[in-house]
């Protein structure tokens, strides 16, 4: 096995680092499902009735509301799986793989940046502030 560059090593340790956090962000989805409803919600109208009238067991059980929980883990999934080959192909010396992870970098920014807008528990605040 050769010896990688530096910088070729930082970087597969960056990657490293961003799939742990957002497999942290998955987590935090799962147990602060009902959080993650009523941010949602506050800017719904339909879903503040349906948590007016009904509660939270009312608005979790309501097809208004999107599957967070399963949303946020295939979106990990994809996001991990995208990571591996396009590490892969970093260490094997492609030049445009690096445009490439630079690219989903800056779309990991981008859904860090919007869930830091949409009034998240202070533990999402965290791990975007880790994502940055």
């Amino acid at each position: 096995m050769k010896e990688l560059p530096g910088s070729i090593t930082n970087a597969l340790r960056n990657l490293v680092a961003l799939v742990v956090v957002s497999g942290m962000a998955v987590l935090l989805t799962w147990l602060q499902h009902d959080e993650v409803i009523r941010a949602w919600a506050k800017g719904n109208s339909s879903a503040q009735e349906i948590l007016a009238s009904g509660g939270m067991a009312a608005l979790r059980e309501s097809a208004i509301v999107p599957k967070f929980v399963p949303l946020a883990l295939v979106s990990f999934v994809v996001f991990v799986v995208l990571v591996v080959v396009l590490g892969a192909f970093l260490v094997d010396g492609h030049g445009w793989s690096r445009l490439v992870l630079t690219g989903t970098s800056f779309f990991g920014v981008l859904v860090a940046a919007l869930g830091l807008n949409h009034g998240l528990p202070m533990a999402f605040v965290i791990v975007s502030a880790l994502f940055f």
